[in-house]
């Protein structure tokens, strides 16, 4: 329950928000039926921006009340994202346009085997989003961030993840070893966070 209120929180903080919104307005809109999976969704926040951007989205977390948490603000704001209690490992049986996890490698006790599952999901022509807190999320670059360039007030929840997190980091280049054909990279929040596109032929 403690999780689930602190990552309800924290999806409604401006840098959280903004930089997930940055990521997922990369990609272009979704036109027709094109799908996208949330893996590790919590409370819902990529799922409902890529709801947001036509897609038919679906957020999935192993959690049940992450799911409940989810279902209730998308309800509330009137997003057509669903969501479920769900594994990573049936991921890999999926074949959705756009597979995204945020967040989600670095808590992994394996994250190229994650990789490899959430990759095997995506069909030919999709692309799988890895949204990732880089080395440079430490307590010193928080403070540094919060002193100038962000609100204390309203981003107080970036001291806290960056405590959290402690400068550990997905090694990026294992994004390299699951055969896609273009992986492109974008700094968010000021290099703390990175999006990597990695692309299907």
């Amino acid at each position: 329950m403690v999780a689930t209120r602190l990552f309800t929180w924290m999806q409604d903080r401006e840098f959280y928000h903004g930089l997930q919104a940055e990521a997922v307005s990369m990609l272009p809109r979704a036109h027709g039926t094109q799908q996208w999976i949330d893996v590790g969704c919590g409370p819902g926040l990529v799922a409902r921006l890529a709801a947001a951007r036509g897609y038919h989205a679906l957020g999935i977390d192993i959690n049940p009340q992450m799911v409940a948490a989810a279902q209730q603000t998308a309800k509330r704001e009137g997003s057509t994202a669903s969501f479920r209690v769900g594994s990573l490992e049936e991921v890999s049986n999926a074949t959705a346009d756009v597979i995204s996890a945020a967040s989600l490698l670095a808590v992994l006790d394996d994250p190229m085997a994650g990789l490899i599952d959430l990759w095997r999901g995506i069909r030919p022509g999709g692309t799988l989003l890895v949204i990732e807190p880089t080395a440079e999320m430490t307590v010193k670059r928080a403070q540094q961030l919060l002193g100038n360039e962000l609100s204390t007030t309203r981003n107080f929840g970036l001291y806290l993840w960056a405590n959290a997190r402690q400068g550990h980091a997905i090694d990026p280049t294992i994004y390299s070893r699951v055969g896609a054909t273009r992986i492109d990279y974008a700094p968010l929040l000021y290099g703390l966070v990175g999006a990597w596109f990695l692309r299907k032929r």
